[in-house]
């Protein structure tokens, strides 16, 4: 099973008993770790994604938005979204030299 531990009152819970935001979250670290995993003994292969933090809070965005742009010193990493908050984040949070804005 996967799951969770529910903050507060230490109670298990499974994927369906959480959030979307939270789901996504959970959904997101295992992706995250399996490439890492893959980086240590392959080649590197790009990590694609489209609106991958439409569920996640900001201050949740910025932090998977850091762990993306460390992920993409190591491999190419595409990040697809319509949403211009999430580029206004990106513009506040990231350095210069860490990303690029392509419009469509």
């Amino acid at each position: 099973m996967v799951g969770g531990i529910r903050n507060g009152s230490g109670e298990i819970v499974g994927v369906e008993a959480m959030s979307d935001g939270t789901a996504d979250q959970l959904y997101l670290a295992l992706r995250l770790a399996g490439l890492e995993a893959s980086l240590e003994t392959g080649e590197p292969l790009p990590f694609i994604v489209d609106d991958l933090l439409i569920t996640f809070d900001d201050s949740r965005a910025v932090a998977a938005l850091k762990q993306l742009a460390d992920l993409a010193r190591r491999t190419q990493v595409i990040f697809f979204t319509h949403h211009d908050h999430m580029v206004r984040l990106a513009k506040t949070t990231l350095a210069k030299r860490d990303w690029y804005l392509h419009r469509l």
